[in-house]
Protein backbone atom coordinates (compact mmCIF):
# COMPACT_ATOMS: atom_id res chain seq x y z
CA UNK A 1 0.00 0.00 0.00
CA UNK A 2 1.80 3.19 -1.44
CA UNK A 3 -0.21 5.83 -2.57
CA UNK A 4 1.41 8.37 -0.09
CA UNK A 5 -1.01 11.08 -1.93
CA UNK A 6 -4.27 9.44 -1.30
CA UNK A 7 -3.22 8.45 2.34
CA UNK A 8 -2.25 12.41 2.95
CA UNK A 9 -4.00 13.92 6.27
CA UNK A 10 -5.42 9.85 6.77
CA UNK A 11 -5.33 8.21 10.25
CA UNK A 12 -7.44 5.56 9.82
CA UNK A 13 -8.06 3.27 6.59
CA UNK A 14 -11.20 0.81 6.38
CA UNK A 15 -10.43 -1.94 4.96
CA UNK A 16 -13.40 -3.48 3.01
CA UNK A 17 -14.32 -7.40 1.90
CA UNK A 18 -17.69 -7.88 0.44
CA UNK A 19 -19.26 -11.27 1.55
CA UNK A 20 -20.82 -13.91 0.13
CA UNK A 21 -24.39 -11.66 0.78
CA UNK A 22 -23.40 -9.38 -0.79
CA UNK A 23 -23.31 -6.79 1.93
CA UNK A 24 -19.17 -5.05 2.89
CA UNK A 25 -17.55 -6.31 6.12
CA UNK A 26 -14.93 -3.74 7.54
CA UNK A 27 -11.62 -2.91 9.67
CA UNK A 28 -10.39 0.18 11.06
CA UNK A 29 -6.51 -0.03 11.33
CA UNK A 30 -4.17 2.13 11.36
CA UNK A 31 -2.33 4.01 8.56
CA UNK A 32 1.14 1.57 9.28
CA UNK A 33 -1.13 -1.29 9.32
CA UNK A 34 -2.67 -1.14 6.34
CA UNK A 35 0.68 -0.35 4.72
CA UNK A 36 2.13 -3.32 5.88
CA UNK A 37 3.70 -5.62 3.81
CA UNK A 38 2.53 -8.58 5.99
CA UNK A 39 -1.01 -7.12 5.45
CA UNK A 40 -3.83 -7.24 7.47
CA UNK A 41 -5.67 -10.34 8.69
CA UNK A 42 -9.18 -11.40 8.46
CA UNK A 43 -10.58 -14.59 9.86
CA UNK A 44 -11.92 -17.11 7.48
CA UNK A 45 -15.03 -17.31 9.77
CA UNK A 46 -16.34 -14.65 7.69
CA UNK A 47 -17.12 -17.60 5.15
CA UNK A 48 -18.77 -19.07 7.66
CA UNK A 49 -21.60 -16.51 8.42
CA UNK A 50 -25.40 -16.20 7.16
CA UNK A 51 -26.33 -12.63 6.58
CA UNK A 52 -27.63 -12.28 9.98
CA UNK A 53 -24.11 -14.38 11.28
CA UNK A 54 -25.69 -17.51 11.92
CA UNK A 55 -21.97 -19.47 11.95
CA UNK A 56 -21.70 -22.85 10.04
CA UNK A 57 -18.42 -24.78 8.92
CA UNK A 58 -17.33 -25.77 5.66
CA UNK A 59 -14.01 -26.74 4.09
CA UNK A 60 -12.55 -23.53 4.56
CA UNK A 61 -13.60 -22.70 8.09
CA UNK A 62 -14.14 -24.64 10.65
CA UNK A 63 -12.68 -25.90 14.15
CA UNK A 64 -10.95 -28.78 12.21
CA UNK A 65 -8.81 -26.56 10.84
CA UNK A 66 -8.97 -23.69 13.61
CA UNK A 67 -10.51 -21.22 11.62
CA UNK A 68 -7.33 -19.53 10.15
CA UNK A 69 -6.84 -15.94 8.85
CA UNK A 70 -6.82 -15.02 5.52
CA UNK A 71 -4.35 -12.31 3.96
CA UNK A 72 -6.44 -8.88 3.11
CA UNK A 73 -4.74 -6.79 0.23
CA UNK A 74 -5.77 -3.61 -0.62
CA UNK A 75 -7.01 -2.82 -4.08
CA UNK A 76 -5.04 0.79 -4.51
CA UNK A 77 -7.39 1.87 -7.28
CA UNK A 78 -10.03 1.61 -4.93
CA UNK A 79 -8.58 3.71 -2.38
CA UNK A 80 -10.79 7.16 -1.63
CA UNK A 81 -10.78 9.70 1.26
CA UNK A 82 -14.62 9.34 3.08
CA UNK A 83 -14.88 13.07 3.60
CA UNK A 84 -18.03 12.52 5.89
CA UNK A 85 -15.23 10.46 8.33
CA UNK A 86 -12.88 12.27 10.34
CA UNK A 87 -9.70 11.47 8.51
CA UNK A 88 -10.58 8.29 7.25
CA UNK A 89 -9.86 6.59 3.51
CA UNK A 90 -11.59 3.04 2.39
CA UNK A 91 -10.07 0.64 0.59
CA UNK A 92 -11.61 -2.36 -1.22
CA UNK A 93 -9.47 -5.28 -0.49
CA UNK A 94 -8.88 -9.09 -1.79
CA UNK A 95 -7.92 -12.06 -0.22
CA UNK A 96 -5.02 -14.42 -0.47
CA UNK A 97 -4.07 -17.27 1.33
CA UNK A 98 -0.73 -17.16 3.31
CA UNK A 99 1.07 -19.01 0.34
CA UNK A 100 -0.28 -15.88 -1.72
CA UNK A 101 -2.95 -18.12 -3.46
CA UNK A 102 -6.01 -15.99 -4.09
CA UNK A 103 -9.08 -17.08 -2.01
CA UNK A 104 -11.49 -19.26 -4.53
CA UNK A 105 -14.35 -18.04 -2.33
CA UNK A 106 -14.05 -14.46 -2.00
CA UNK A 107 -16.59 -12.45 -4.80
CA UNK A 108 -13.80 -10.47 -6.12
CA UNK A 109 -11.78 -13.32 -6.97
CA UNK A 110 -14.63 -15.12 -8.58
CA UNK A 111 -15.66 -12.22 -10.51
CA UNK A 112 -11.92 -11.51 -11.63
CA UNK A 113 -11.24 -15.03 -12.80
CA UNK A 114 -13.89 -14.50 -15.46
CA UNK A 115 -13.29 -11.07 -16.40
CA UNK A 116 -9.85 -12.06 -17.41
CA UNK A 117 -11.40 -14.84 -19.13
CA UNK A 118 -13.05 -12.07 -21.29
CA UNK A 119 -9.98 -9.91 -21.72
CA UNK A 120 -8.47 -13.06 -22.99
CA UNK A 121 -10.62 -13.03 -25.57
CA UNK A 122 -10.00 -9.18 -26.55
CA UNK A 123 -13.14 -8.06 -24.98
CA UNK A 124 -13.85 -5.49 -22.00
CA UNK A 125 -17.03 -6.60 -20.12
CA UNK A 126 -19.30 -3.17 -19.52
CA UNK A 127 -21.99 -3.30 -16.94
CA UNK A 128 -24.28 -0.77 -14.37
CA UNK A 129 -26.15 -1.54 -11.67
CA UNK A 130 -29.66 -0.61 -11.38
CA UNK A 131 -30.88 -0.91 -7.59
CA UNK A 132 -34.36 -0.41 -6.22
CA UNK A 133 -34.98 0.68 -2.39
CA UNK A 134 -37.27 1.12 0.38
CA UNK A 135 -36.61 4.38 2.71
CA UNK A 136 -38.43 4.21 5.87
CA UNK A 137 -38.47 5.57 9.29
CA UNK A 138 -37.52 2.99 11.88
CA UNK A 139 -40.00 1.63 14.31
CA UNK A 140 -41.85 -1.65 15.49
CA UNK A 141 -44.10 -0.72 12.72
CA UNK A 142 -41.61 1.05 10.57
CA UNK A 143 -43.36 3.86 8.35
CA UNK A 144 -41.99 4.28 4.58
CA UNK A 145 -40.74 7.90 3.96
CA UNK A 146 -42.92 10.04 2.14
CA UNK A 147 -46.79 11.18 2.09
CA UNK A 148 -47.47 9.85 -1.94
CA UNK A 149 -46.81 6.51 -3.71
CA UNK A 150 -46.17 7.84 -7.44
CA UNK A 151 -43.87 6.43 -9.22
CA UNK A 152 -41.41 9.03 -11.13
CA UNK A 153 -43.13 11.79 -8.82
CA UNK A 154 -41.76 15.34 -8.58
CA UNK A 155 -43.51 15.64 -5.35
CA UNK A 156 -41.98 12.59 -3.88
CA UNK A 157 -38.62 14.36 -5.20
CA UNK A 158 -39.25 17.20 -2.95
CA UNK A 159 -39.73 15.07 -0.05
CA UNK A 160 -36.67 13.17 -0.42
CA UNK A 161 -34.66 15.80 -1.88
CA UNK A 162 -31.97 16.24 0.78
CA UNK A 163 -31.56 12.50 1.42
CA UNK A 164 -31.04 12.48 -2.84
CA UNK A 165 -28.72 15.78 -2.92
CA UNK A 166 -26.65 13.61 0.22
CA UNK A 167 -25.88 10.56 -1.54
CA UNK A 168 -25.39 12.67 -4.96
CA UNK A 169 -22.13 14.39 -3.08
CA UNK A 170 -21.30 11.29 -1.20
CA UNK A 171 -20.95 9.29 -4.31
CA UNK A 172 -19.33 12.34 -6.33
CA UNK A 173 -17.00 12.54 -3.51
CA UNK A 174 -15.98 8.46 -3.82
CA UNK A 175 -15.80 8.74 -8.02
CA UNK A 176 -19.11 6.61 -8.10
CA UNK A 177 -20.76 8.29 -11.06
CA UNK A 178 -25.05 7.74 -10.12
CA UNK A 179 -26.70 9.29 -13.02
CA UNK A 180 -30.49 9.41 -11.72
CA UNK A 181 -32.56 8.79 -8.74
CA UNK A 182 -36.53 8.50 -9.08
CA UNK A 183 -39.21 7.23 -7.03
CA UNK A 184 -40.73 4.31 -7.80
CA UNK A 185 -44.25 2.98 -7.22
CA UNK A 186 -44.78 2.71 -3.38
CA UNK A 187 -44.88 4.73 -0.44
CA UNK A 188 -40.55 5.19 0.79
CA UNK A 189 -39.56 3.07 -2.63
CA UNK A 190 -36.68 4.87 -4.57
CA UNK A 191 -34.12 3.27 -7.93
CA UNK A 192 -31.25 4.84 -8.64
CA UNK A 193 -28.99 3.82 -11.61
CA UNK A 194 -24.94 3.75 -11.36
CA UNK A 195 -23.59 4.84 -14.89
CA UNK A 196 -21.84 2.06 -17.23
CA UNK A 197 -18.46 0.71 -15.95
CA UNK A 198 -15.66 -2.34 -16.55
CA UNK A 199 -17.32 -5.16 -14.88
CA UNK A 200 -15.38 -5.21 -11.58
CA UNK A 201 -15.23 -1.20 -11.15
CA UNK A 202 -19.01 -1.45 -12.02
CA UNK A 203 -19.07 -4.48 -9.15
CA UNK A 204 -17.27 -2.11 -6.75
CA UNK A 205 -19.26 0.53 -7.45
CA UNK A 206 -22.57 -1.07 -6.31
CA UNK A 207 -21.43 -2.94 -3.60
CA UNK A 208 -19.90 0.80 -2.17
CA UNK A 209 -22.93 2.93 -3.25
CA UNK A 210 -25.88 0.58 -1.32
CA UNK A 211 -23.86 0.39 1.55
CA UNK A 212 -23.11 4.12 1.82
CA UNK A 213 -26.36 4.72 1.51
CA UNK A 214 -27.27 2.68 4.34
CA UNK A 215 -24.67 4.83 6.22
CA UNK A 216 -26.13 7.98 5.08
CA UNK A 217 -29.85 6.85 5.71
CA UNK A 218 -28.70 5.89 9.39
CA UNK A 219 -27.29 9.29 9.96
CA UNK A 220 -30.47 10.86 9.43
CA UNK A 221 -32.39 8.41 11.37
CA UNK A 222 -33.87 6.55 8.62
CA UNK A 223 -33.44 2.99 7.27
CA UNK A 224 -32.37 1.98 3.51
CA UNK A 225 -33.74 -1.77 2.78
CA UNK A 226 -33.03 -3.89 0.07
CA UNK A 227 -35.14 -6.56 0.47
CA UNK A 228 -37.05 -8.06 -2.10
CA UNK A 229 -40.22 -7.93 -0.38
CA UNK A 230 -40.11 -6.35 3.11
CA UNK A 231 -43.38 -6.74 3.93
CA UNK A 232 -46.91 -7.82 2.89
CA UNK A 233 -48.52 -5.96 0.83
CA UNK A 234 -45.43 -3.52 -0.37
CA UNK A 235 -44.02 -3.26 -3.80
CA UNK A 236 -40.88 -5.40 -4.31
CA UNK A 237 -37.39 -4.18 -4.79
CA UNK A 238 -34.56 -5.57 -7.99
CA UNK A 239 -31.63 -4.74 -9.23
CA UNK A 240 -31.50 -4.45 -12.91
CA UNK A 241 -27.72 -5.24 -14.49
CA UNK A 242 -27.28 -3.33 -17.75
CA UNK A 243 -24.18 -5.04 -19.90
CA UNK A 244 -22.38 -5.06 -23.54
CA UNK A 245 -18.85 -6.32 -24.84
CA UNK A 246 -16.29 -3.98 -26.13
CA UNK A 247 -13.47 -4.42 -28.48
CA UNK A 248 -11.11 -1.52 -29.60
CA UNK A 249 -13.71 0.90 -28.31
CA UNK A 250 -16.59 -0.52 -30.25
CA UNK A 251 -19.39 -2.00 -28.73
CA UNK A 252 -19.52 -5.46 -30.12
CA UNK A 253 -23.29 -5.89 -29.56
CA UNK A 254 -24.14 -3.25 -32.01
CA UNK A 255 -24.54 -3.94 -35.89
CA UNK A 256 -24.17 -1.90 -38.60
CA UNK A 257 -28.08 -2.52 -39.06
CA UNK A 258 -28.93 -0.90 -35.62
CA UNK A 259 -30.02 -4.63 -33.96
CA UNK A 260 -27.77 -7.07 -31.89
CA UNK A 261 -25.04 -8.45 -33.41
CA UNK A 262 -24.34 -11.97 -34.00
CA UNK A 263 -21.93 -12.02 -30.88
CA UNK A 264 -24.27 -10.44 -29.17
CA UNK A 265 -27.13 -12.71 -29.45
CA UNK A 266 -25.06 -15.99 -28.74
CA UNK A 267 -23.88 -13.95 -25.49
CA UNK A 268 -27.68 -13.97 -24.92
CA UNK A 269 -28.46 -17.03 -25.78
CA UNK A 270 -25.66 -18.06 -23.28
CA UNK A 271 -26.90 -15.90 -20.36
CA UNK A 272 -31.10 -17.88 -21.43
CA UNK A 273 -29.49 -21.26 -21.08
CA UNK A 274 -27.58 -20.67 -17.67
CA UNK A 275 -30.10 -18.55 -15.96
CA UNK A 276 -31.71 -21.49 -13.99
CA UNK A 277 -28.55 -22.75 -12.90
CA UNK A 278 -27.78 -19.68 -11.51
CA UNK A 279 -31.19 -18.72 -10.33
CA UNK A 280 -29.33 -19.21 -6.72
CA UNK A 281 -26.68 -16.43 -7.08
CA UNK A 282 -29.51 -13.94 -8.57
CA UNK A 283 -32.04 -14.44 -6.11
CA UNK A 284 -30.38 -16.12 -2.85
CA UNK A 285 -32.58 -16.07 0.17
CA UNK A 286 -35.95 -17.63 0.71
CA UNK A 287 -37.58 -13.32 0.92
CA UNK A 288 -36.23 -13.00 -3.06
CA UNK A 289 -38.76 -15.40 -4.19
CA UNK A 290 -41.69 -13.07 -2.73
CA UNK A 291 -40.55 -10.88 -5.29
CA UNK A 292 -41.98 -13.41 -8.08
CA UNK A 293 -45.31 -12.01 -8.03
CA UNK A 294 -47.51 -11.75 -11.36
CA UNK A 295 -47.99 -8.11 -12.84
CA UNK A 296 -44.87 -7.07 -10.98
CA UNK A 297 -42.51 -7.31 -13.85
CA UNK A 298 -40.61 -9.77 -12.47
CA UNK A 299 -39.43 -12.47 -15.00
CA UNK A 300 -40.74 -16.08 -14.44
CA UNK A 301 -38.92 -17.47 -17.44
CA UNK A 302 -35.61 -17.63 -18.93
CA UNK A 303 -36.79 -15.26 -21.96
CA UNK A 304 -35.87 -12.05 -23.96
CA UNK A 305 -37.64 -9.34 -25.79
CA UNK A 306 -36.59 -6.20 -27.19
CA UNK A 307 -37.74 -3.47 -24.91
CA UNK A 308 -39.95 -5.88 -23.42
CA UNK A 309 -40.02 -5.70 -19.19
CA UNK A 310 -41.61 -8.74 -19.14
CA UNK A 311 -38.96 -10.80 -20.55
CA UNK A 312 -36.20 -11.82 -18.07
CA UNK A 313 -33.26 -9.99 -20.55
CA UNK A 314 -34.65 -6.80 -22.16
CA UNK A 315 -32.43 -6.13 -25.18
CA UNK A 316 -31.82 -2.36 -26.11
CA UNK A 317 -30.85 -1.74 -29.70
CA UNK A 318 -30.76 1.37 -32.32
CA UNK A 319 -27.11 3.09 -30.77
CA UNK A 320 -24.11 1.64 -31.69
CA UNK A 321 -23.05 2.89 -28.32
CA UNK A 322 -25.98 2.23 -26.07
CA UNK A 323 -26.53 -1.72 -27.75
CA UNK A 324 -26.66 -3.72 -24.48
CA UNK A 325 -28.66 -6.17 -22.45
CA UNK A 326 -30.69 -5.51 -19.42
CA UNK A 327 -30.93 -8.52 -16.96
CA UNK A 328 -33.94 -8.04 -14.84
CA UNK A 329 -34.32 -11.22 -12.28
CA UNK A 330 -31.61 -10.24 -9.51
CA UNK A 331 -33.41 -9.33 -6.32
CA UNK A 332 -32.18 -5.99 -4.75
CA UNK A 333 -30.25 -8.68 -2.08
CA UNK A 334 -28.25 -9.97 -4.94
CA UNK A 335 -24.35 -9.77 -4.70
CA UNK A 336 -23.36 -7.59 -7.66
CA UNK A 337 -19.73 -9.54 -7.78
CA UNK A 338 -21.44 -12.60 -8.06
CA UNK A 339 -24.62 -12.12 -10.53
CA UNK A 340 -22.05 -9.96 -12.61
CA UNK A 341 -19.75 -13.03 -12.80
CA UNK A 342 -22.27 -15.65 -13.50
CA UNK A 343 -23.99 -13.32 -16.33
CA UNK A 344 -20.63 -12.79 -18.25
CA UNK A 345 -19.46 -16.20 -17.74
CA UNK A 346 -23.04 -17.25 -19.14
CA UNK A 347 -22.76 -15.22 -22.25
CA UNK A 348 -19.13 -16.18 -22.65
CA UNK A 349 -20.38 -19.65 -22.84
CA UNK A 350 -23.20 -18.45 -25.05
CA UNK A 351 -20.20 -17.48 -27.38
CA UNK A 352 -17.96 -20.59 -26.99
CA UNK A 353 -20.77 -22.86 -27.82
CA UNK A 354 -21.93 -21.01 -30.68
CA UNK A 355 -25.57 -20.72 -29.38
CA UNK A 356 -28.43 -19.11 -30.85
CA UNK A 357 -31.41 -17.85 -29.07
CA UNK A 358 -35.21 -18.38 -30.01
CA UNK A 359 -37.17 -15.64 -31.53
CA UNK A 360 -37.94 -12.56 -29.05
CA UNK A 361 -41.48 -13.00 -26.91
CA UNK A 362 -43.77 -10.67 -28.84
CA UNK A 363 -45.93 -9.84 -25.82
CA UNK A 364 -45.95 -10.89 -22.25
CA UNK A 365 -43.11 -13.03 -21.97
CA UNK A 366 -43.83 -15.51 -18.43
CA UNK A 367 -46.46 -16.67 -20.99
CA UNK A 368 -44.77 -17.72 -23.81
CA UNK A 369 -44.46 -21.50 -23.52
CA UNK A 370 -41.38 -21.10 -25.51
CA UNK A 371 -39.68 -20.03 -22.33
CA UNK A 372 -38.15 -22.79 -19.68
CA UNK A 373 -39.48 -21.39 -16.30
CA UNK A 374 -37.28 -20.49 -13.81
CA UNK A 375 -36.97 -21.75 -10.24
CA UNK A 376 -40.05 -20.32 -8.15
CA UNK A 377 -38.66 -21.22 -4.41
CA UNK A 378 -34.80 -20.71 -3.01
CA UNK A 379 -35.00 -25.04 -2.43
CA UNK A 380 -35.75 -25.01 -6.45
CA UNK A 381 -32.72 -23.11 -7.49
CA UNK A 382 -30.46 -24.80 -4.94
CA UNK A 383 -31.43 -28.10 -6.82
CA UNK A 384 -30.69 -26.38 -10.44
CA UNK A 385 -27.19 -25.19 -8.90
CA UNK A 386 -26.55 -28.57 -7.51
CA UNK A 387 -27.24 -29.97 -10.99
CA UNK A 388 -25.58 -28.12 -13.03
CA UNK A 389 -22.86 -29.35 -14.81
CA UNK A 390 -22.10 -25.76 -16.13
CA UNK A 391 -21.78 -24.25 -13.11
CA UNK A 392 -18.71 -25.56 -11.39
CA UNK A 393 -16.41 -25.17 -15.08
CA UNK A 394 -18.04 -21.52 -15.31
CA UNK A 395 -17.05 -20.25 -12.15
CA UNK A 396 -14.99 -22.82 -9.83
CA UNK A 397 -15.71 -25.72 -8.56
CA UNK A 398 -14.90 -25.07 -4.61
CA UNK A 399 -16.57 -21.95 -4.64
CA UNK A 400 -19.89 -23.75 -6.18
CA UNK A 401 -19.50 -26.08 -3.92
CA UNK A 402 -19.39 -23.32 -0.92
CA UNK A 403 -22.04 -21.65 -2.31
CA UNK A 404 -24.10 -24.15 -2.41
CA UNK A 405 -24.07 -25.10 1.54
CA UNK A 406 -24.29 -21.36 2.42
CA UNK A 407 -27.81 -21.37 0.65
CA UNK A 408 -28.81 -24.67 1.91
CA UNK A 409 -27.76 -23.58 5.38
CA UNK A 410 -30.06 -20.39 5.19
CA UNK A 411 -33.04 -22.91 3.73
CA UNK A 412 -32.33 -24.99 6.98
CA UNK A 413 -32.86 -22.12 9.30
CA UNK A 414 -35.74 -21.44 7.52
CA UNK A 415 -37.37 -24.45 7.31
CA UNK A 416 -36.37 -24.88 11.38
CA UNK A 417 -38.52 -21.46 12.28
CA UNK A 418 -41.46 -22.54 10.07
CA UNK A 419 -42.21 -25.41 11.54
CA UNK A 420 -41.94 -24.04 14.74
CA UNK A 421 -44.77 -21.47 13.19
CA UNK A 422 -48.83 -21.32 14.30
CA UNK A 423 -49.83 -19.07 12.14
CA UNK A 424 -53.18 -16.72 12.20
CA UNK A 425 -54.49 -17.92 9.41
CA UNK A 426 -54.16 -21.55 11.16
CA UNK A 427 -56.05 -19.97 14.23
CA UNK A 428 -58.62 -18.23 12.53
CA UNK A 429 -59.21 -21.58 10.42
CA UNK A 430 -59.17 -24.15 13.09
CA UNK A 431 -59.13 -22.86 16.50
CA UNK A 432 -62.53 -23.37 17.21
CA UNK A 433 -63.58 -25.65 14.46
CA UNK A 434 -61.14 -28.67 15.55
Amino acid sequence: MTDDAALAGARLVQLEIPDLDGGLRAKLVSVPKAASAAGAAMCTIMFGLTQADDVYESPASSAENGYPDLVMRPDMATLRPLPWCDATVAVLCDLERKDGAAFPLAPRTVLREVTDRCAGLGFEARFAAEWELCVVRPGDDPVPLGRTMNAYSSLRLGELRPLVHAFFERMSAVGIPIESVHTELGHGMLEFAIAHAPAMDAADHAVRAKAYLKELCGELGLVATFMPKWRAGAPTSGCHFHQSLWRDGRNAFASPDGELSGLGRSYLAGQLATMADFTALFNPSVNAFRRLQPGTWTPATASWGVDNRTAAIRVLTGSAKGTRLEHRRAGADVNPYLAIAAMLAGGLHGIAEGLEAPAPAAGDASADGRFPRLPATLAGAVDALRGSAAAPALLGGEFVGHYLLSREVELRLWREWEADQVTEWEQRRYFETS
